[in-house]
């Protein structure tokens, strides 16, 4: 009997108290925003680490070749390429690699085009030789891994109730089920969306009245596919499950909980995202940016805090009814 009064005590998680406990957390171990204070401090005062002059020849021989096909306006297509592979490789720096997926360091400056600061422009670093962008590239994506596991698993343990010390050897196997997790994760959106995406393309070229259906439908499908493993990064960190079994707790929870979590993501998307386009207002070459980078630091920390809080109270409302269920049944058989 104290056992199913407990159980009818837990409730499911709820949105706002979630967020209300995440910035909290952080507010409470404020240096935890250093990670991404620092990751966008030195996007945007270190160097530009290009690969322009390594791809861009290549990028403009596969253009000729593709331009056969537009005829008379292959030169238009050409230059517009030229113009376009020009403008994206100038700005794309390598260091971007250090933001990894799912887990990884937030940052406000990835994807942007950082190439001034207000002590002036960007030194350059450009590679010429594919081996060396190779190997940074997978160097800079382990580095990011690494330090992404550490600030996962820092939040993870400011959200707990009775805070733990942090544990190399605990840290060493959860960025390394971190690492397992993005390549699941990578081949399974590899293996649906290769065939669904060339699908689409296709009912787009032969189908051009439809526009942009198609794509939001692949936006959906990713969606889909997704939603159900967003607290496989949780299950890792809070509960120390290896890939597959965070990967089948996340999709458990999910399903359980399917509105509630649908409508918690999307505030936290809300949220993150649209307070985004306030913290980059500033030129890149005012240190008003900075303003931003501490505003974005604070508030993805805090939504990913609240993400573990929900994660934690949903599991804890999930095993609750699941041990009630099966008291339930052995009730039911004797």
């Amino acid at each position: 009997m104290p056992d199913d009064k407990t159980t009818q005590k837990i409730e499911a998680p709820r949105i706002m108290p979630c967020l209300v406990e995440g910035f909290n957390a952080i507010a409470s171990h404020v240096y935890i925003i250093g990670f991404p204070i620092l990751f966008d401090l030195l996007l945007w005062f270190g160097p530009l680490v290009r690969i322009k002059e390594l791809l861009l020849p290549a990028v403009m021989s596969a253009s000729q070749i593709s331009a056969a096909a537009y005829g008379e306006e292959s030169q238009v297509f050409i230059d517009s390429s030229r113009q376009l592979w020009t403008a994206l490789l100038e700005e794309f720096n390598l260091l971007f690699g250090l933001r990894t997926y799912p887990i990884g360091i937030p940052s406000l400056l990835v994807g942007k085009a950082v190439n001034e600061n207000p002590l002036g422009m960007l030194p350059i670093i450009e590679l010429n030789a594919i081996e060396n962008a190779f190997w940074l590239t997978i160097a800079f994506s382990l580095v990011g891994a690494i330090l992404g596991s550490l600030y996962f698993s820092l939040i993870a343990i400011a959200t707990q109730a009775i805070e733990e010390p942090l544990r190399f050897n605990l840290l060493v196997k959860q960025a390394i089920q971190a690492i397992v997790l993005a390549i699941l994760i990578f081949l399974a959106l590899f293996i649906i969306c290769i065939p669904v995406f060339c699908l689409f393309s296709s009912m787009a070229l032969f189908l051009p009245n439809l526009g942009t259906l198609p794509f939001m439908l692949l936006g959906l499908i990713l969606v889909w596919v997704l939603l159900p493993v967003a607290f496989s990064p949780h299950g890792i960190f809070a509960n120390q499950f290896n890939a597959t079994n965070a990967i089948l707790n996340s999709i458990r929870l999910v399903r359980s909980l399917m509105a509630t979590t649908g409508m918690f993501f999307i505030i936290l998307i809300l949220l993150g995202y649209g307070l985004d386009f306030l913290w980059a207002t500033p030129s890149m070459n005012s240190w008003m940016l900075l303003v931003g980078i501490f505003g974005h630091a604070f508030i993805s920390s805090g939504l990913i805090a609240a993400s573990f809080s929900f994660y934690k109270k949903g599991m804890q409302w999930l095993q609750a009814n699941l041990k009630e269920m099966s008291t339930d049944n052995l009730k039911k058989i004797s």
